[in-house]
């Protein structure tokens, strides 16, 4: 999953959690907004947060992401 990075990215990181409270495996390429609401919530509750060194950048675009980056591993958890 790589949700769209607007004010919207927390109903899709809840989602995500649920999707995989109930029995998915879901792997999210996200912001590492460490200072945000949604990011204690979910996030921290994950499976697996892989932080990414240095900037996202895709194809041939000339800067990367102006962000960090992690990929985050949401999946069913016996006491989560």
């Amino acid at each position: 999953m790589n949700p769209p990075y607007g004010r919207a990215i927390g109903f899709w990181i809840a989602k995500a959690y649920a999707a995989a409270q109930a029995g998915a495996t879901i792997v999210a390429l996200i912001p590492a907004r460490t200072d945000t609401i949604w990011w204690h919530e979910y996030v921290t509750r994950a499976a697996e947060i892989r932080f990414l060194r240095g900037r996202v950048r895709f194809g041939a675009a000339k800067s990367g992401a102006p962000f960090p980056n992690a990929v985050v591993v949401f999946r069913a958890m016996k006491d989560g």
